[in-house]
């Protein structure tokens, strides 16, 4: 019995022009070389995306793909814009309050009073001096207590270089620097110049505030190299002592004098 045989099925695509009805162009392929025909279609149109989104600007718009100044200055830039939010939102409020003034909208119940923050550059005055001493003696209650833990990462310089005689100054918390000659005085961390005054006999006196709320102050100085608001760095010479008058040297955190020698090795 003679064996039929399989002819393979034939799938064909054809183009006809729609006027005409001519047959402009013809594809004919087999099931297996539609599928193979497909893959690599679907394949070269992968690779060509790929393409474009590796070597083309395009690449930007995927997660993690931006280089690292871009990646920082679009973070600088959103920081900015929360900030400037945040300033007109405070403006708004500002303008807000003040038609309600101007409009007599303004209830009295509702105004609260506003504590401003101390002035740490401003000296203790005579009443918060007796208080603190009260205080410290009476109940050992010391305002410094803050001092060594807003200490920890800092680095505090000797303010003199060199054998010089340093002893607590009598009636103070304070170093007398007894130098009997002219000698640098430098500054013993960064920060800026918030007063140079002029003392009695030709002396002078400067005041750096540094960051965590400390302060230095050095006084009988024979002449100042610095001036008010002037940036200074640890270790940088700021004056030269006087030949006849001990130098005085303080260092104060918040408002309360500090032994200075629990944090700068002479």
């Amino acid at each position: 019995m003679p064996q039929k045989t399989r002819n393979p099925r034939y799938y064909r695509l054809d183009f006809i022009a729609e006027n005409t009805f001519n047959r402009v162009w013809s594809i004919r392929m087999t099931r297996a070389r539609v599928i193979l025909v497909s893959i690599a279609s679907m394949s070269a149109v992968c690779a060509l995306i790929w393409v474009i989104m590796a070597f083309t600007p395009l690449r930007q718009l995927f997660p993690g793909a931006l280089k690292g100044d871009l990646r920082a200055a679009y973070l600088e830039t959103a920081v900015k814009l929360d900030s400037l939010e945040q300033a007109s939102k405070k403006n708004q409020a500002y303008i807000a309050n003040l038609i309600a003034v101007m409009k007599d909208e303004i209830n009295p119940d509702s105004v609260t009073s506003v504590v401003l923050p101390a002035d740490t550059l401003l000296g203790s005055s005579d009443t918060e001096r007796l208080f603190v001493e009260k205080y410290r003696e009476e109940e050992r209650f010391n305002l410094s207590v803050l001092a060594p833990i807003a200490a920890e990462g800092m680095v505090f310089y000797t303010p003199v270089n060199g054998s010089v005689d340093i002893v607590p100054n009598t009636g103070k918390d304070a170093l007398s620097i007894r130098t009997g000659r002219i000698i640098p005085i430098s500054s013993v961390c960064r920060g800026s110049v918030v007063a140079v005054d002029a003392l009695p006999d030709g002396l002078f006196s400067v005041t750096i505030q540094h960051p965590n709320d400390f302060i230095s102050i050095y006084s009988g100085l024979g002449e100042v190299f610095v001036n008010k608001g002037s940036k200074v760095l640890p270790g940088q010479r700021i004056a030269h002592s006087s030949s006849t008058y001990d130098a005085i040297f303080e260092l104060w955190h918040n408002g309360s004098a500090l032994d200075a020698r629990e944090y700068i090795a002479f």
